[in-house]
């Protein structure tokens, strides 16, 4: 399993690519965090501009896991409890991650 968070990162963003097979511009994974639960939903923009639902049934349970291990990781680097995200992919592996806790959102985008 990936200890740190680049690596938690492409293997999130690689699942995403995995599942989506036909051509698409961008693809969000929404995640929220309760107790020791994790709730995933999601989309797609195909490459003509319309939004389709994301199957995330077809993740694997690595997905989650990555998740569960990354929530982990960055408690452990001291940042702030954090809720939810939204994990947003573009095909060239450009990503950004924005990170929801009870006071404020943050954002920190890098390459997937």
């Amino acid at each position: 399993m990936a200890e740190n968070a680049e690596d938690l990162y492409h293997s999130i963003g690689q699942a995403l690519a995995d599942c989506v097979a036909e051509p698409w511009s961008e693809i969000r994974l929404h995640i929220d965090v309760i107790d020791n639960s994790i709730g995933l939903t999601g989309e797609y923009l195909r490459e003509n501009g319309a939004l389709a639902d994301l199957d995330v049934r077809q993740l694997d349970h690595s997905v989650t896991r990555a998740i569960r291990q990354f929530h982990k990781v960055s408690h452990r680097s001291g940042n702030a409890s954090w809720m939810g995200a939204d994990f947003i992919l573009r095909p060239d592996g450009q990503f950004q991650l924005k990170l929801t806790d009870d006071d404020a959102s943050r954002t920190e985008s890098r390459d997937a």
